[in-house]
């Protein structure tokens, strides 16, 4: 498809300036508050006071949770202790899993034969 020269040069550049947040600046100042336990209110009130940067406590949520670690997964179990998949553990939750005992196969309520409908079974004594 051919586009006329005024349009194409109008169409911003494919190849341009890789996206740069307006926090990268104070990456630093914002770790070492969010050490010393400073909510994202306080860190958007510091940076807009000491820095002149106006910026919404979700925005620094996002910056953090972004370059943040990922947080280990958990497995719930019945006795509602959790385990963690990624913690070294004498036993794995998989061998966990595994090890727990089933509960005891119900008595099938109806006869499966291909070639003739359900037949419930009545109980005989």
């Amino acid at each position: 498809m051919l586009f006329n020269r005024g349009v194409s040069q109008s169409l911003p550049s494919s190849r341009g300036k890789p996206f740069q947040s307006k926090l990268e600046p104070v990456a630093e100042i914002i770790r070492d508050l969010r050490r010393h336990r400073k909510s994202y209110r306080q860190i958007a009130q510091v940076l807009r006071d000491e820095h002149g940067i106006l910026v919404d406590r979700s925005t620094i949520w996002n910056y953090v949770k972004v370059r943040s670690k990922p947080r280990r997964d958990f497995v719930m179990l019945e006795d509602a202790s959790a385990i963690s998949r990624t913690a070294a553990s004498s036993r794995s939750a998989i061998e966990l899993l595994k090890a727990k005992r089933l509960p005891p196969a119900k008595k099938p309520l109806f006869t499966f034969d291909e070639n003739k409908p359900l037949t419930l079974i009545t109980k005989q004594s």
